[in-house]
């Protein structure tokens, strides 16, 4: 399934692919982007064998990877280069295995440094957690002169 591109401009998006989803833990959990839009972005992972818990269920630190995902690059679709500050997660459901997960990350406050964010991540058309993560912008750390 290719990516789909609702509304960045081509260079970013291509960007976000290829710096984005070719990191060696990006790989290692096989998440894969499924759209993006200004400040939106959904990211996918099937939960394999390798991602359960003891209770055959996904690891929380998957499902929150993912989350952290989702939100992280829908700040980056501003042009901003995100880095997490905190993140919080409630898990509402187990994710099954052999599901597909979905997760949907929003900005939803866009400040100077600061970006506000909140995700989602759905089975199907249940929510199974909920996020919100606070995400530093890289780029500032050159326009301050730190």
């Amino acid at each position: 399934m290719s990516p789909v591109n609702k509304g960045i401009t081509q260079e970013l998006f291509d960007e976000i692919i290829s710096k984005s989803f070719n990191s060696p833990y990006h790989k290692l959990l096989r998440l894969e982007l499924a759209e993006l839009a200004c400040g939106m972005a959904v990211v996918e992972m099937t939960v394999e064998e390798d991602v359960l818990n003891a209770l055959g269920i996904a690891h929380g630190g998957a499902t929150a990877s993912l989350c952290d995902t989702a939100m992280g690059v829908a700040v980056r679709t501003l042009g901003a280069l995100p880095a997490t500050v905190e993140m919080k997660v409630n898990y509402l459901l187990p994710g099954p295995a052999g599901e597909r997960l979905r997760a949907i990350g929003k900005v939803i406050k866009e400040g100077r440094t600061i970006i506000v964010t909140d995700g989602e991540i759905y089975v199907k058309n249940k929510l199974i957690a909920k996020s919100m993560g606070t995400y530093y912008d890289l780029k500032t750390i050159k326009q301050h002169g730190n």
